[in-house]
């Protein structure tokens, strides 16, 4: 019942009681209609009473800093609406800094980079951010409310989640995680957290940390500190060994000497070869290239590939083949653009057996132009074809040991495509070849030359 039901329920009480009490008594008409004036009056006194209190209170929670009421009441209800006013304005207060304090932790919670899932004890979400989502691909509506060993199926994460709960203690572990067909490595920090305000229940915290990209680094970084390792010394042996050789007395005999002396110059040209392709790929990298942009016409840049070429396609009896209409001119970076198509003509060379073809061919489309380089070799399996563009990467060295090469070739391809604004894709299949595929922006086209 509202307040102003309230007050007119009990003037009309009032008013039927006090009438028939005169009525019963005996009194006169003229006190009747005294009575009737003086409750009228009185009840007009409380509605005057009631619409001042309540503009009080309506002002006072629109703003409880300001009192609305001024002149004659002031004093007659201060006490009542300073009461009123200071709970409202301490209500106002309160909710201002649990809304601030809202405010910072969603803020935080929802812009961590890890991904946060807080549980009750009995491991049911409670509530997640969107770094969980994007980590563990789970939907955060399909994730709260149930438990988490259930929503994330992983062994080790019941394991994990049952032992934090069991020992109140801190744990941390690292575990793999397959998400969409591929796997992840993740490193989960677990504690419980127990609030002060003695109700005795405890929550779960569990953090995500993605650590794929710095596990896939470590492993570059270890994978290039033992290639370069056994880059350097393989022909470092073979240069100390036969320099040992002619000193001991091969050079007596002139035929041995000069294949000693050959086995020696071939291990210094894999050192060289080495270290330029170090230090251009060093170049590449540190952000420093200018680009010299100017037209290039891909048929002359081809014949310029069949002559640096000429003795390897002549002693493996092989021809480099283009396809591609004449002239086919557009625009990018000459010296870089023949860097690519060196590295990838020489790895085409070295995996194709003798009497097979390379392909050189171009298109263009609404896109840019594709420049294709082709071969008929053993192939790369699918599962490595991820991995290739790696320095220091080499498809299975088992399947051709006595292949020669760096590794850093395809690593050089990427970066320059990079800084061209383009990109490079392969596609492979074991035993009918490879075609590696590069992609130059529309604005690299011009027109033929008329």
């Amino acid at each position: 019942m509202s307040f102003r039901a309230f007050v007119l329920l009990l003037g009309v009480g009032a008013f039927v009681a006090g009438g028939v009490f005169m009525v019963l008594e005996g009194h006169g008409m003229a006190r009747l209609l005294l009575f009737v004036g003086l409750f009228l009056v009185l009840h007009l006194l409380v509605r005057l009473v009631y619409r001042i209190v309540a503009r009080q209170a309506d002002a006072a929670l629109k703003n409880p800093l300001t009192i609305a009421a001024q002149g004659f009441f002031d004093d007659l209800f201060d006490p009542m609406l300073s009461g009123l006013i200071r709970l409202l304005k301490e209500k106002h207060e309160t909710s201002g800094r649990l809304a601030e304090v809202a405010s910072r932790f969603e803020g935080v919670f929802d812009n961590m980079v890890e991904g946060v899932v807080v549980t009750a004890s009995n491991s049911q979400i409670l509530m997640v951010n969107p770094a969980f989502e994007r980590i563990l691909a789970i939907p955060a509506k399909e994730a709260v409310g149930n438990r988490l060993g259930i929503v994330v199926r992983e062994t080790a994460i019941h394991q994990l989640v049952e032992e934090v709960f069991r020992t109140k203690t801190r744990v941390m572990r690292e575990l793999g995680y397959r998400s969409r067909g591929a796997t992840k490595v993740l490193n989960v920090v677990a504690t419980i957290s127990e609030p002060r305000d003695g109700s005795g229940k405890s929550y779960g915290i569990f953090l995500f940390y993605d650590m794929t990209t710095i596990r896939g680094l470590e492993r570059v970084r270890k994978d290039f500190v033992a290639n370069v390792s056994h880059e350097i010394r393989t022909p470092l042996t073979s240069i100390r060994g036969y320099a040992e050789a002619l000193s001991d007395g091969a050079l007596s005999d002139p035929e041995l000497a000069r294949s000693f002396l050959g086995i020696i110059s071939t291990s210094a040209d894999r050192l060289s070869r080495l270290v330029n392709d170090l230090l251009e790929l060093s170049r590449l990298e540190s952000g420093t290239v200018d680009l010299r942009l100017a037209p290039v016409e891909l048929g002359a840049l081809s014949d310029r590939l069949r002559q640096e070429f000429a003795d390897r396609l002549a002693k493996k009896e092989m021809r480099l083949d283009t396809d591609f209409a004449r002239p086919f001119t557009f625009v990018t970076d000459d010296s870089l653009l023949q860097l690519v198509l060196v590295n990838l003509v020489d790895n085409a060379l070295k995996y194709s057996p003798p009497g097979s073809k390379v392909r050189l061919g171009a298109t263009t489309d609404a896109t840019g132009i594709q420049i294709e380089v082709e071969d008929r070799g053993m192939g790369i399996p699918e599962e490595e074809l991820p991995r290739i563009f790696e320095r220091f990467y080499r498809v299975d060295r088992s399947r051709s040991p006595a292949v020669p090469g760096t590794g850093l070739g395809l690593s050089i391809v990427r970066h320059v495509m990079t800084l061209l604004s383009g990109r490079v894709s392969v596609k492979s299949a074991l035993g009918q070849g490879t075609t590696i595929t590069l992609h130059l922006p529309a604005p690299s086209l011009l027109p033929p030359p008329s």
